[in-house]
C-alpha cells in the first residue's frame, strides 16, 4: 500500500500541531499552578499568614490578677518604661468568666471559653468535648509552645510558673524546661535560666497581684505595694536578657488573666475584665496607643507573629498588627 508524500507531510504536521499544544499545556499548566499557589498567599487571612520573623526572642510575662484601673495609680517605673518604649492597650479582655485557669488556657491556646472547655477558675481538663480533630499532640490543644516546637524543632522553649494550676494548662513536653518556683525564686531562677540558655520562648507567670486583691481588695494599699514589687521583679528579668546579649534582639510581652472588683472577680463587670496589655522591643512602635480590641486569645498570635510562626488553624486570636514598624 503506497501512501502519498502529502499523506507523510500532513501527519507530521500533525505530529508537531500535537506536540506544541501538549508543550503548551504544559508550560500554562505550570503558570496556573504558579498563580494559584501565589494567590493562595496573598489572599490568606492575615491571621493565618506565616510572616518574617520580627525577632529572635519572646519574652512573655504574666500577672495573675493584673486590673487595668490600677495601671495609671501604681508606682511601677518599669513597666511605664517598656509602655513609653512599646505600645500599650489598658483594654485587653478576658474571656468568661473573668477567672484564671479559664484565660490563662486562652492566653497559651488562642482559643476562647467555647473552644478549650475550661470553665473554672481551677479547671485541670477541659469540661466542655474540645472540638473534633482539633487535640494534635499531648493531649492538648495546640498551644505557642507546641506550636514552635513543630515549626522550630530546635528552640529553646521554656515556662517558669508561680501556680501550679498553670502546667494544666500547657503541653508541658514541648517545654525544654518546665518550673514552679516560689515567689522568692521565680526572679533568679527565670533570670538564671535566660543568661544561660539564651531561649527563643520564654514564659514567666507571677501568681500575683493577684493573692493581695482578694485578702485585701483591687485597688488596695497591700495591691499596690505588691504591684511596685512585682514590677522590680520584671525590671530583674529585663536586666538579664540584656545580660545575655539578647535584649536588641527580644521582644517583651505583657499581660494579666482578668482584673479585679473589691476582693473578688469572675464576673462581667470591665473592672473584672480588663487587664493591661504592654509589647515592647524589637520592631515594636513607640509610645504607641493600641486601637485594636485585644483579648486573652489574642496573645498567641501575637507571639507567633513575632517569632514567624505559621499560626495553628484551629486558633481564633489574631495579631494586633497595628503596633509593629
Amino acid at each position: 500500500m503506497q501512501i502519498s508524500l502529502f499523506t507523510l507531510e500532513f501527519n507530521k504536521l500533525i505530529m508537531i500541531f500535537v506536540k506544541t499544544t501538549l508543550n503548551s499545556y504544559k508550560k500554562m499548566k505550570r503558570i496556573c499552578n504558579f498563580i494559584i499557589a501565589l494567590m493562595s498567599v496573598v489572599c490568606m487571612p492575615s491571621h493565618i499568614a506565616a510572616t518574617e520573623p520580627i525577632a529572635k526572642h519572646v519574652v512573655f510575662i504574666g500577672l495573675d490578677g493584673w486590673a487595668a484601673n490600677t495601671f495609671e495609680q501604681s508606682n511601677i517605673p518599669v513597666l511605664k518604661k517598656l509602655a513609653s518604649e512599646g505600645a500599650l492597650s489598658l483594654s485587653k479582655r478576658s474571656v468568661l468568666p473573668s477567672a484564671s485557669a479559664i484565660n490563662w488556657a486562652s492566653i497559651f491556646m488562642g482559643v476562647p471559653t467555647e473552644v478549650h472547655g475550661y470553665l473554672q477558675w481551677g479547671s485541670k481538663s477541659p469540661e466542655l468535648t474540645q472540638p473534633e480533630g482539633a487535640v494534635k499532640e499531648h493531649g492538648i490543644l495546640p498551644t505557642i509552645f507546641q506550636v514552635a516546637r513543630q515549626q522550630h524543632p530546635n528552640a529553646n522553649l521554656a515556662l517558669f510558673a508561680e501556680w501550679d494550676g498553670i502546667k494544666h494548662l500547657v503541653d508541658t513536653l514541648a517545654l525544654n524546661h518546665f518550673e514552679e518556683p516560689k515567689l522568692e525564686e521565680m526572679v533568679s531562677r527565670s533570670s538564671e535560666y535566660i543568661i544561660r540558655h539564651k531561649p527563643e520562648l520564654i514564659a514567666i507567670v507571677f501568681d500575683r497581684p493577684d493573692h493581695p486583691g482578694h485578702d485585701s481588695g483591687w485597688g488596695s494599699p497591700e495591691y499596690y505595694e505588691m504591684m511596685t514589687k512585682v514590677d522590680s521583679y520584671i525590671g530583674e528579668i529585663v536586666d538579664a536578657v540584656a545580660k545575655a546579649g539578647i535584649y536588641d534582639q527580644t521582644v517583651f510581652v505583657i499581660t494579666g488573666d482578668h482584673g479585679g472588683i473589691d476582693t473578688r472577680h469572675g464576673g462581667t463587670t470591665m473592672d473584672e475584665m480588663l487587664s493591661p496589655f504592654i509589647i515592647s522591643g524589637r520592631g515594636i512602635k513607640h509610645a504607641y496607643k493600641i486601637p485594636e480590641l485585644i483579648m486573652s486569645p489574642d496573645i498567641t498570635p501575637t507571639i507567633a507573629h513575632i517569632l514567624g510562626l505559621i499560626p495553628d488553624n484551629i486558633w481564633t486570636g489574631r495579631a494586633p498588627l497595628s503596633v509593629f514598624k
